[in-house]
């Protein structure tokens, strides 16, 4: 019987299509090794790849309600920590206006003064505060500060008191200003209406509602702008008229509390559903990972022990290579 033989540039290009199939095979197989799946998922799915595109979808879905409750929670986390601020801004200068009395002295009635301007410069800069790009008691519009800046206010209000001679009129010209559409939520305040609810869950959402509009803290802005104005110079020459401007603005601070505390409880509540949908969405994410594993996984085992014989096989062709580009006709002769 004859035989066949291959001829040296036959010999060459099989020897290069074995060498190319067998590095495919082991850096399918390196693949597998290390993710545990398998690389080729048309068959190993059978060709059928509506499960794995129904796992990958929902994975996709709580990807990006991932990204959206992470944003909803440090939001809440900072509009917590700004009304904590603020509530005790608010309560300290209360206690301090209200300890005093109508009696108070001069002296202390221009420190309380000077000390419920500043307050009230800091509950400003609180309101203004931003995580990020965002303006967060700005509701919806984050990308500018929620608030005019406190000198620019309480000139306003100079100018708003004027001509006031007793406690009561100083009171009654900064509360109507706060509390006109047309005075501090048209002037003052520069952000929009209340954010959109964000979606944390399935058929869940979550609103955010707090703004620096919002009642509690323009009720607690009126209260310390009210104290403030014992530092610009509001009823001079008439003491007692001073020390019950104070004493009033203490009692208005401490009538605001109860609304603060109610907005940080609401607010609190949200921040629990936030957390809550967090770690249900992260549950389902790890059970939707489970089963794609266990559609495209692989064995370990049987994988790596393939991969060390295809590599044996890929070091047995280099060495028949070499020895086959090594021989000569002067081998025969």
């Amino acid at each position: 019987m004859s035989s066949v033989s291959l001829g040296d540039l036959a010999r060459t290009f099989l020897l290069r299509r074995q060498n190319a199939a067998l590095k495919a095979d082991v850096q399918r197989l390196s693949t597998e090794v290390v993710t545990g799946l398998a690389a080729d998922v048309r068959q190993k799915t059978g060709g059928d790849l509506s499960g794995l595109q129904a796992i990958d979808g929902s994975l996709t879905v709580l990807a990006a309600r991932a990204s959206a409750t992470g944003e909803a929670a440090s939001i809440a986390s900072a509009l917590q920590t700004g009304l904590a601020r603020l509530d005790s801004l608010a309560s300290d200068m209360s206690m301090k206006l209200l300890s005093v009395g109508n009696n108070a002295p001069a002296t202390t009635t221009d420190q309380l003064g000077e000390e419920s301007e500043e307050a009230f410069r800091t509950a400003i800069a609180t309101l203004n505060t931003r995580v990020g790009d965002r303006s967060i008691f700005a509701g919806t519009r984050p990308q500018q500060a929620a608030v005019l800046d406190a000198d620019t206010i309480l000139t306003t209000l100079d100018t708003v008191i004027a001509g006031a001679t007793t406690a009561a009129d100083v009171q009654t010209a900064v509360e109507a200003w706060f509390d006109d559409p047309g005075g501090y939520s048209a002037l003052a305040y520069m952000g929009g209406g209340r954010p959109a609810s964000v979606m944390i869950a399935n058929g869940e959402n979550v609103a955010l509602e707090v703004t620096a509009d919002s009642g509690a803290i323009r009720d607690s802005l009126k209260g310390l702008a009210l104290a403030a104005m014992l530092n610009r110079g509001a009823l001079s020459g008439a003491p007692s008229e001073r020390a019950s401007l104070g004493e009033l603005a203490g009692s208005a601070l401490l009538q605001g509390q109860t609304a603060r505390v109610d907005l940080g409880a609401r607010l609190g509540r949200a921040e629990a559903r936030i957390h809550s949908a967090t770690i249900s969405n992260a549950a389902e994410v790890t059970s939707l990972q489970m089963a794609r594993k266990e559609l495209l996984g692989t064995d370990e085992y049987e994988t790596a022990t393939l991969l060390k014989a295809t590599q044996a096989q890929l070091e047995t062709l280099y060495n028949l290579t070499a020895r086959i580009s090594q021989m000569s006709l002067t081998d025969y002769l």
